[in-house]
Formats: structure tokens, sequence, C-alpha cells
């Protein structure tokens, strides 16, 4: 605007035969910053680059000129006959720019409201996928016993001194496990030391006498108890949930191989399969609720041994090795104590 009133300043002092062609130029060129020109008394001179409507009504433009005159400090001009006063506003382009801001932060707030809704959406349907498949899983931990039990009473009905009372005994106990189990999901179960060698002898117990012909279980407890902070009803879930994912894993058949390890701090325990194994890019999407590779299933056994390991007891659980057609192991690390205290 400084070049613009040198321009004008320029063609109004300049002799009649002087080439004024630069200062027109840039007189001309100015067509987005509007401009009026003022004499020393206030009368209005000239206007530039304004409204129509403004420039012709009196009231409009004086009204624009006190608009201008605080938005920028007039450009005094002087001349030999007198000063003049070039008042201006800002142009489109200046106007637009303040509020660039305002439109970027309205477009953060929507990336942002976007954001929110996928995760807010996301998380109601992994909600429902879970208590889809908690009620999946109810039913399905219910029915064997349940079955069982139904078997038994057709049994007393022909004849009572056919029924073994520790097999209606070892029914009961597993119902009563099982509701154990549920309940305690909803909330934060007590820990006890055990020895974590044990309560994984007795889950391969159980499993041995229910296992399909072509299924084998190796395990080797350790020659001294290994005390680590434990719920047993669920960490026994946990280890049925991966001795249930590997028979699954092994419709040919095969050998699933458990082991303990120990450090000074940690116990590492090992689930090994001979199955299809496990593609690396899904390591991470078998522990997510609903995720399944089985025509058939909920997908929810290996969220609930997630969800146990990590919420309940401070553990990890991961995939340790896995190739397709190479078998999986799977691997828990859990916090050990150093000394195995009586469970009160």
């Amino acid at each position: 605007m400084e070049l613009w009133a040198e321009a004008e300043k320029k063609i109004i002092e300049a002799p009649v035969n002087e080439d004024v062609n630069l200062p027109v130029q840039i007189v001309i060129r100015n067509k987005t910053i509007p401009v009026i020109m003022t004499d020393e008394n206030g009368k209005i001179l000239q206007t530039s680059n304004l409204p129509e409507r403004i420039e012709k009504d009196t009231l409009l433009l004086l009204k624009k000129l006190k608009q201008f005159e605080r938005e920028n400090q007039p450009i005094e001009i002087n001349l030999d006959k007198g000063k003049q006063y070039l008042y201006y506003g800002n142009s489109t382009l200046l106007r637009q720019l303040t509020w660039y801001p305002l439109v970027w932060i309205l477009i953060f707030l929507l990336f942002v409201g976007i954001v929110y809704l996928y995760y807010f959406t996301s998380r109601i349907s992994e909600q429902n996928r879970l208590w889809a498949g908690m009620a999946k899983e109810a039913a399905h931990q219910i029915g064997t016993p349940l079955s069982s039990l139904m078997g038994w009473v057709e049994l007393m009905k022909s004849d009572p001194s056919l029924v073994p009372a520790d097999e209606l005994q070892r029914d009961i106990q597993r119902l009563k496990s099982i509701s154990d189990r549920f309940a305690k999901i909803g909330s934060q179960p007590k820990l006890f030391p055990l020895d974590i060698g044990e309560e994984i002898r007795q889950t391969v117990s159980y499993f041995r006498s229910r296992l399909p012909q072509h299924i084998r279980i190796r395990y080797q407890k350790p020659e001294h108890p290994v005390s680590v902070m434990l719920n047993k009803e669920l960490f026994q879930w946990v280890m049925e949930n991966l001795i249930k994912n590997a028979i699954d894993a092994m419709p040919g058949g095969g050998e699933i191989k458990i082991s303990v390890d120990e450090t000074d701090k940690n116990v590492f325990v090992s689930v090994a399969d001979e199955g299809k194994g496990i593609p690396k890019s899904d390591w991470h999407k078998i522990f997510e609720p609903g995720y399944s590779t089985k025509k058939r299933g909920w997908g929810l056994g290996l969220s609930v041994v997630k969800r146990i390991i990590k919420t309940y007891h401070n553990g990890h659980v991961y995939v340790k090795k896995s190739a397709p057609g190479q078998g999986t192991v799977f691997q828990i690390k859990l916090n050990k104590i150093n000394k195995l205290k009586n469970q009160e």
C-alpha cells in the first residue's frame, strides 16, 4: 500500500509529458485491496475495489472509511498542493486467512470426532461380540456335565446301584467350577499362592481321560513347587482353553506338549501343538473377541485367556512361535513368588 500511495503521488505530481506508465501499472493492478483516498479535510476523493452499492451510498462509504481507519493506519501522501490520506482495508485473501485457523480447528475436531466415534462403535461392537460369546461359552461349558447328569438320572431310574457316586460328584463339582468361573469374570478375583505345576497337572489329568484317541498330551511336572499368585478356577480355565485350542488345531491328530520354565522373577508356561499353525500377521488378532479361524465357534477362548492372564494375574500371554504347517507355541508369562504359602 505504501508503493501504491507513492505511485498515486507520482501520477498526481507528474508533468504533462512525463512517462508515468510504471506508477499507473502499480495503481491499476491493485484489484483486491479496497481503498479510499481523502484530502486533509476528510473529503473523499477516490475509491477503488469497493462494491458498487457502497460507492453510490455516501453513508455506507463513510462507515467503510471508519472501518478502514480502525483496521489499518492510513498512509499520508505529501503533495505540493497539500496532503492526502490513503485508507485501506484487508484484502479478500487476508480475510480468508483470518478464517483459516478456525477452519482447520473445525476440521481437526471433526477428525477427532470421527476417530472417537469409530473407537466408540468398535468398543460397543467388541462388547456385543464378547457378551454373545460369553453366553455361547456358558452354554457350551454347562452342556457337558449337564448331559452327563441327565444320563446318570436316566440310569438311576432303571437301577440306582449302577450309578457311581464319585462320577456324580465330579459332574456336580464341574458345574460349580463353571459357575465360579463366570462369576469371577465380572469382578476382581482373589489370588492365592499356588503351585502352578500342580494346577496344570490337575487340568491335564482331567483332559487325558477325555481326549480323542488321535491326540496325546505330554507334560512333565516340575520337580519342585513353583509358586505363583493364582486364582485356581480362572487359571484352570486358561489351561483348558489353550488345550482345547491345541486339540482343534490338530484334526488329524498329534501331540500337545506342556512345559513350565522359570527364572528368578518369572514363570513361563508353554503349550505347543503340531497343528496347522498361525500366520505371523494374525498373531495379535487371535486374541481379539470374535476372531476365529474355525467355521463354527465364537472366537472367545483366547480372548478369555488374555483377559484372565493380563487383567487378573498381571501377566502376559502371546504366540511364542508359529508358522503355517509347523504348529504353534503359546506362552504365558507370570510373576513368580519365592515361597509357597498355605492357602487360606
